[in-house]
């Protein structure tokens, strides 16, 4: 082999292993967004807590876990308090990284749908909407886009 022919497979399988790797963190911030947007339509809707419970998705997350993908890579920046604004609720989170709010996010979920089929008669409602607030600020942070009243006024 050629030294060019050697160096273009390198390339190549760097390249491939990019590329997956890019499709595997795009899959989990659509998961995350998918579930973010089922949530605000089963509130508005008054879906009971089973159906919310059971419409939540994690099975994306799982599988990239088992394959090792890097959750880091969703989105490099830390949370600053000049992202999360007036939104005092979530000065926990400055400082923490991607994979931390990720893994923070999935644990809620799963929690949630077990607490719900372990107690389905309980009212679940304010750890459902503290769910849909996190999501809120997850995927406003995957996407860079900072907190504001503003924007959360628009969205209603």
């Amino acid at each position: 082999m050629t030294i060019w022919k050697e160096l273009y497979d390198i390339f190549d399988k760097e390249r491939s292993r990019w590329q997956q790797s890019s499709a595997s963190k795009q899959a989990i911030a659509f998961e995350l967004k998918a579930n973010l947007g089922f949530l605000a339509d089963a509130l508005s809707s008054g879906l009971s807590q089973n159906a919310i419970a059971n419409g939540l998705e994690y099975s994306v997350f799982e599988a990239k876990l088992k394959e090792g993908t890097a959750l880091t890579g969703l989105n490099r920046r830390k949370v600053t308090q000049q992202f999360i604004g007036e939104f005092t609720g979530f000065a926990t989170y400055i400082g923490k990284e991607n994979d931390y709010l990720v893994e923070n996010a999935y644990s809620r979920i799963k929690s949630l749908k077990k607490l719900v089929a372990a107690q389905p008669d309980k009212n679940h409602n304010l750890r459902i909407k503290f769910l849909f607030n996190f999501l809120v600020f997850l995927v406003a942070h995957l996407e860079e886009r900072p907190l504001s009243r503003t924007s959360a006024r628009k969205s209603i």
